[in-house]
């Protein structure tokens, strides 16, 4: 890879960062904005109603996005730019078809559903309206793989940015317009903006790929070989089956958590509170700091797939040590910032207290969730992508049963204690696979006590600080978060810096406050220069799964 190359790589995951921090921040401002519009009922009514909706996404996307990134690359890798064409023209087919078949599925199930799974006859209106934006969904899906394909994936950026806030303007528009009054009515507002969104984003993304294809690639469609459908069917089916299934289980898992908290005694209006606090408000402020963490862990696939491919074991250890360091100084120092702060967040951003205590009890499991993370995309750059997919599906049959058995005796504290349990069983099962195929040599000291340290300290201090400020409004809690990381990390660079001064002196070196964390993220540098392309094919969990997306439970 040239320097200009390089240059335009760091680029674009640079862009991708800043895109994804900025929607990550639009969304959870959208959410808290929902919930002093509909209330914490109304909240929880919408959230039942999008994780359905989220099961039958995936029914017609799953797998889309994966199959046309791969056979489009494969076809440029190959410098086939007219069967590029054509490959491309065949998953928009296939996209199609799957969305049709969703679209009729959910729109002709949708009073079923809302009679007897959902028991809410106000959700109807909404499902039926959801089903005509999956075809778009479908098709979005398609046109955002060929955009990672031909890595101009800045420019599905930019249209899901778009969407994002075309869905707001609707959303805010409709009711300042038409002021609606009953839950049902609220509900199917938001889900209106959404659909057509959709309709928009699709159309956009069409747009962008007519354009990019008139520039970049002129050629003619070339007829495919034979086995073209087979080697589609056989790299989108799987994935889409192995979606379909966890999808199920996660949406199963959420419909219980309402009837469990009715049997824990909470009336059907407080349990869609309950939910709506957890699912709306909890869950977002907590998984917000990943948005920074996603980049770091996409370059992880291809790294561990180049060294690999030379046999570079040393390599393969080296990277996994310097990603869960990375990764634990990370997830250490989001949670002192929530820890810290979680009851001010709560009242001041959330304005509920209950989502306060949620966001406390949740903030000392992102280490291990952001790590885990990381040890699942380092396990896929070792080729161990179905051992990833049977612990998350083991995940999600344990997150089942147990809300069965845990929401109706202990409420909603009950299925906090399903995702802390299930995010440690999984994150064991993956650490030690992990150790099996390519131990890293970690330093429990520097990655752990050394980052322990520096969050103590600072929660510490910022605790005798926290008189001196005046936490009453929005501005005041952001420059409280800011003094409470940048605390983190100068106390953090100091202690480093001590530590390694002293390792420096016995040897005769002399060292620097900066080298004290440079090798922390160091990785990120060296893996954005690559050897050779990245690889194609790999399936990386973007999110959490608390937040919507095929991810880790946790």
């Amino acid at each position: 890879m040239n320097k200009k190359e390089l240059s335009r790589f760091v680029c674009h995951t640079l862009i991708l960062t800043a895109v994804a921090i900025l929607m990550r921040s639009v969304s959870l401002s959208f959410n808290l904005y929902l919930r002093s519009a509909l209330g914490e009922e109304g909240i929880g009514l919408f959230s039942l109603i999008m994780n359905l909706f989220s099961f039958a996404v995936t029914l017609a996307s799953g797998g889309v996005t994966l199959v046309t990134t791969r056979l489009v690359a494969e076809a440029l890798g190959r410098n086939r730019p007219s069967e590029a064409k054509s490959a491309f023209r065949k998953c928009l087919r296939y996209a199609l078809f799957f969305g049709t078949l969703a679209f009729f599925l959910l729109f002709s199930l949708s009073e079923l559903l809302g009679q007897r799974l959902l028991h809410d006859t106000r959700t109807i209106p909404s499902l039926k309206a959801l089903a005509v934006s999956l075809p778009f969904l479908a098709l979005s899906s398609s046109f955002s793989g060929y955009f990672t394909a031909v890595r101009r994936s800045v420019k599905s950026a930019a249209v899901q940015l778009g969407e994002q806030f075309c869905r707001i303007f609707l959303t805010v528009m409709a009711f300042t317009r038409l002021s609606p009054k009953d839950l049902g009515s609220m509900c199917l507002f938001v889900v209106l903006g959404s659909v057509v969104s959709d309709i928009i984003s699709c159309l956009g993304s069409a747009l962008l790929f007519f354009l990019d294809e008139k520039k970049h690639n002129r050629a003619t469609p070339s007829r495919l070989p034979k086995s073209f459908h087979k080697t589609l069917l056989a790299i989108a089916l799987p994935v889409a089956f192995s979606s379909y299934f966890r999808s199920a289980l996660v949406t199963v898992e959420h419909l219980l958590i309402p009837k469990g908290l009715v049997l824990f005694g909470l009336s059907e209006g407080e349990a869609l509170a309950a939910f709506g606090v957890l699912e709306a408000m909890a869950l977002p402020v907590v998984l917000f700091p990943y948005a920074l963490l996603t980049p770091f862990c996409t370059l992880l696939v291809p790294e561990v797939a180049r060294h690999l491919a030379s046999g570079n074991r040393k390599g393969i250890e080296t990277t996994a040590a310097r990603a869960i360091d990375f990764t634990l100084l990370f997830g250490i120092g989001a949670t002192t910032v929530l820890l810290t702060l979680s009851h001010s967040i709560g009242g001041i951003l959330c304005q509920s207290d209950e989502a306060g205590l949620l966001i406390a009890s949740l903030s000392p499991l992102l280490p291990i969730m952001y790590t885990d993370t990381a040890v699942d995309s380092l396990l896929k750059g070792t080729g161990e992508q179905l051992f990833t997919m049977r612990v998350n599906l083991f995940d999600s049959i344990l997150g089942v049963l147990l809300a069965l058995i845990t929401v109706p005796r202990y409420g909603i504290f009950g299925y906090v204690f399903n995702i802390i349990l299930c995010e440690i069983i999984n994150f064991s099962c993956s650490i030690t696979r992990l150790y099996q195929k390519a131990p890293p040599k970690l330093s429990l000291f520097r990655s752990l006590a050394l980052p322990l340290s520096a969050s103590l300290l600072s929660a510490f201090l910022l605790r005798r600080l926290l008189p001196c400020f005046s936490l009453h409004d929005k501005a005041s809690l952001f420059g409280a978060i800011t003094l409470s990381a940048l605390l983190y990390l100068v106390i953090l660079i100091l202690l480093r810096f001590f530590f390694q001064k002293k390792k420096a002196n016995r040897h005769g070196h002399v060292d620097s406050p900066l080298r004290a964390i440079d090798s922390s993220f160091r990785f990120t540098q060296e893996s954005a220069s690559p050897q050779r392309p990245i690889g194609q094919g790999a399936s990386l969990r973007e999110t959490p799964r608390h937040a919507g997306s095929e991810c880790p439970r946790g």
